[in-house]
């Protein structure tokens, strides 16, 4: 079985950008700490980052108005 990890910003609405599909977790892992990184200007910023690994969530950082 192919594993899959998926890393990407989502946004209000359901869209998603910044995303990274790959079978490497080496790959994943350093998109994922890239992504994390990313200085969103002002209010412009997804309301969350995840990873996910065939479907199902590895880590997920809520950037919801309110929430640190």
């Amino acid at each position: 079985m192919t594993t899959t990890y998926r890393i990407y910003a989502r946004w209000a609405g359901q869209k998603v950008t910044d995303k990274t599909v790959t079978e490497s977790k080496p790959v994943a892992d350093f998109a994922w700490e890239e992504l994390q990184r990313v200085s969103w200007k002002g209010e412009v910023k997804p309301i969350g980052l995840t990873y996910t690994c065939n479907g199902k969530q590895v880590d997920y950082i809520d950037l919801s108005p309110g929430v640190r």
